[in-house]
């Protein structure tokens, strides 16, 4: 959903403490450490974002808006291994509401995904495919070797 505003507070505390009262329709509440990711914006009123794909790993939205703005998601946001990507491009998230995840969406109409792309399933699946890659190595030297042994009894 687009905000109309964002209020900043110090610290995770404080973030905790502020969304006791405030209104998530129209307001996100961001810690001090997003700030960068923060910029100047007005609601458009007829700006729209629907899910179109949702998978648990894969999330996909489509965007219309005639200016730039703040969207906040209703899913949590951890930021190891997450990705947000608008049009295929990687862009930066950030975190809203102590548990949300929010990013800039451009001006006019776009694809924003999140992917769960961890370091770490690509570096298991790397070692996996090499590890594969030398068991049949394995198994192939021990046929030819064998094959040939018999060969030099007959």
């Amino acid at each position: 959903m687009f905000v109309n505003k964002t209020k900043l507070v110090a610290n995770a505390n404080k973030e905790i403490e502020a969304i006791e009262s405030f209104d998530p329709k129209t307001t996100a509440i961001v810690d001090k450490r997003f700030e960068k990711e923060l910029f100047n914006f007005s609601k458009d009123a007829s700006a729209n974002i629907t899910l179109t794909d949702y998978k648990p790993n894969h999330l996909t939205y489509k965007t219309e808006c005639n200016s730039d703005q703040l969207a906040v998601f209703s899913e949590i946001y951890y930021d190891k291994g997450w990705n947000a990507y608008v049009d295929n491009k990687l862009v930066h998230h950030f975190r809203a509401n102590y548990v949300l995840r929010a990013m800039k969406i451009p001006a006019g109409n776009h694809i924003i995904e999140f992917k769960f792309e961890p370091s770490s399933w690509s570096i298991g699946t790397t070692i996996s495919l090499i590890s594969s890659i030398i068991l049949l190595l394995g198994l192939l030297a021990i046929v030819f070797f064998e094959f040939r042994q018999k060969n030099k009894e007959v």
